[in-house]
């Protein structure tokens, strides 16, 4: 969508399926890292908006910090939860700012909403804070949910996720990227968006071959170039059924891709990871069975002929495929173990029938 004028507008059908994603990871962000000794963990919302819709429904904010405070009981007072919500429109600000003081925050919720472009702001507050003195960023999830493509250079993004336990989720605004894509002026601003000039050999013909090639050219610079090593998608279309924006998570802890797996198979529990305007107007979650045979051909393709442990299947599984970790034991591992198309190599000697301990060892078959 194009960026609304007014100081609220009506929420649109993929942003209510965006702020679910939000707010089950969240939800579970803040109970992990909130009760394991942090001294500070940190929310960043870089497009912060007014904090609601003209309908009354909450923004990402006021997503964040309920959030938050639904574990408050069990945070210690001692560990800081700081919050920084940059927005670049005053009315905007000042309405989030009253929102946000209607909340009942308990004292170690350190709430700053300042008045100002992302890229300045983050770098001013957040990285001169700590960079400058030699320290390291604390646990920060930075949600970086723009209305276009000029205000998020890739290397930030890097700058980000080269922090231990610093996670981002970016909505990349495919659509208004594909628009604008050989504009003579956007050149600049497209080396900085994907850092790297790659993106101009996208294809000129055909609209799923330039998607898929920027999808992936964007995975792939957050994998190799930021060091990310589990990245995940989550393709929302408009009401035309078109594609409008991708979320791109990414993090280097193995639990986090967990919960976020997690969070999107709530919304999307086919496992395709896509919500559409057009076909989704009444429901926000969409229903259907995991492709079990699908994460089986994929297992098998890759370990065929090699020997694994449970462990670096799992791996696998988060890593490479977007299916959980809860999806390939029984409905994937037994079923081949059982019809003899893998082999024990390696066991615990106390092993239960049906039960995969991550040193168990297979071979996989040749086909």
């Amino acid at each position: 969508m194009s960026a609304p004028r007014t100081k609220l507008w009506p929420i649109e059908p993929h942003t209510r399926a965006k702020h679910e994603i939000l707010r089950r990871y969240l939800e579970a962000w803040t109970a992990i890292l909130g009760t394991s000794n942090q001294r500070v963990i940190q929310y960043v919302d870089g497009f912060a908006g007014p904090g609601a819709y003209s309908g009354g429904e909450e923004g990402s904010p006021i997503i964040a910090l309920k959030a938050a405070l639904q574990h408050e009981a069990r945070i210690p007072s001692s560990t800081k939860l700081r919050f920084l919500f940059i927005e670049d429109n005053e009315d905007r600000a000042a309405h989030l700012e009253s929102l946000v003081k209607a909340l009942p925050l308990p004292a170690n919720f350190e709430v700053k909403i300042v008045c100002g472009g992302f890229e300045e702001k983050f770098r001013e507050i957040v990285l001169d804070r700590y960079v400058e003195r030699g320290l390291s960023l604390p646990p920060t999830f930075a949600f970086i949910d723009p209305f276009g493509f000029s205000q998020t250079p890739f290397e930030l993004v890097k700058t980000i996720l080269s922090y231990p336990r610093c996670e981002v989720l970016i909505n990349f605004m495919y659509e208004e990227v594909n628009r604008f894509l050989r504009h003579e002026d956007h050149p600049g601003t497209f080396d900085r968006l994907f850092g790297r000039q790659k993106w101009r050999d996208a294809p000129t013909g055909g609209v799923s071959a330039r998607r898929g090639f920027l999808h992936d050219l964007y995975v792939e610079q957050l994998r190799t170039d930021a060091k990310a090593h589990y990245v995940r998608s989550f393709e929302m279309r408009n009401d035309n059924d078109v594609t409008d924006y991708f979320l791109f998570f990414a993090t280097n802890n193995k639990l986090g891709i967990k919960k976020m797996k997690e969070a999107m198979w709530g919304v999307d529990q086919t496992g395709e990871f896509r919500f559409s305007d057009a076909t989704n107007q009444a429901q926000m979650l969409l229903f259907g069975e995991p492709n079990f045979g699908e994460l089986q051909r994929r297992i098998v393709d890759r370990f065929v002929g090699c020997e694994a442990t449970v462990d670096e299947i799992e791996e696998f599984v988060l890593a490479d495929t977007p299916f959980r970790e809860t999806h390939y034991k029984r409905q994937v591992l037994a079923k081949l173990e059982g019809g003899g198309e893998i082999e024990v190599v390696a066991s615990p000697t106390n092993r239960r029938k049906n039960s995969f301990p991550p040193e168990l060892r297979f071979r996989f078959r040749e086909h």
